[in-house]
């Protein structure tokens, strides 16, 4: 018998424990051939922090976990986009072995408000797979324009600042092979009521192959009424999806000023229909004139 001299709570008494040396081997050598990895990281004050994703299964064990490096975790492994509308102050403490992704983050989520975005792309098992995790703060229950929103994208890079990251990680998923993930990303960006956005939302206005995702950055510069953005928007007027002229239209009407009327006058003789009504609502809503004639 070896005294290895650990206390032990044993109904509510701290007793000494006597364990087989044979036993104390064993035990020493199973601990030796665990991966150093798989002990996991530390969390706030030296807490446990073991978190794995595997064929979309969540393993984890975490007590005062900061929110951020929970999250940040999540998204590296899962490759799962994951914004978040407010602070992102908080710890987490759970633990659970193989959960599907979505059902681990149900649980971690369930003091917050959420949403899921899922892919298009169906699994083997008829799941679709999450894309994107929305996290809102509990004040209000949704995005507001003066929060900037916090985005984990799934390859960034920790020691990015907040808005640094936000950004060059909206700009990334610009880029997505999938034009839903675009489109999110569209507007994003112009939630973040950043100047610098307008660029990117003029670049996909003119060049982005997929209609709708074209709309929308239409509709996104529209909604920051920033003067920089008619030249983009008046170039639109010349795109061959009429949904994209129209919403194009929209947009300069809601910018107003001098300089988007004579585009707006030459926008009466298009092709489409509705592209001529947006056109005339839009003129008369700055102008005071009826164009509908």
């Amino acid at each position: 018998m070896v005294d290895i001299g650990d206390n032990v709570c044993d109904g509510g008494k701290m007793v000494r424990a006597n364990i087989p040396q044979p036993v104390l081997w064993i035990y020493f050598s199973l601990l030796l051939a665990i991966p150093i990895s798989s002990l996991g990281d530390s969390g706030a004050g030296g807490s446990p922090f073991v978190l794995q994703v595997e064929d979309n299964l969540l393993t984890l064990k975490l007590k005062d976990a900061p929110l951020e490096k929970v999250l940040t975790e999540i998204a590296h492994q899962a490759g799962i986009q994951i914004t978040v509308y407010g602070p992102m102050e908080g710890y987490l403490s759970a633990e659970f072995s193989e959960v599907p992704v979505e059902k681990g983050l149900r649980r971690l989520m369930r003091d917050f408000n959420y949403v899921f975005i899922y892919g298009a792309e169906k699994r083997k098992k008829g799941d679709p797979p999450i894309r994107e995790l929305i996290i809102y703060a509990k004040e209000g229950g949704g995005p507001h324009k003066r929060i900037s929103p916090r985005v984990i994208a799934p390859q960034e890079q920790p020691s990015l600042g907040p808005k640094q990251a936000s950004l060059e990680g909206l700009v990334k998923a610009l880029g997505d092979k999938d034009p839903e993930v675009r489109e999110e990303a569209v507007y994003s960006l112009a939630e973040m009521r950043d100047e610098r956005v307008i660029a990117y939302l003029a670049e996909v206005l003119r060049n982005d192959k997929d209609e709708d995702v074209r709309e929308s950055a239409a509709e996104a510069l529209g909604d920051l009424r920033d003067k920089r953005a008619v030249a983009p928007l008046v170039e639109a007027l010349r795109d061959k999806d009429p949904g994209v002229r129209e919403s194009a239209v929209d947009a300069l009407g809601e910018i107003g000023g001098e300089e988007v009327v004579s585009p707006l006058m030459d926008a009466l003789r298009d092709g489409d229909e509705d592209v001529r009504e947006a056109a005339a609502d839009a003129l008369e809503e700055i102008t005071g004139r009826d164009f509908s004639r």
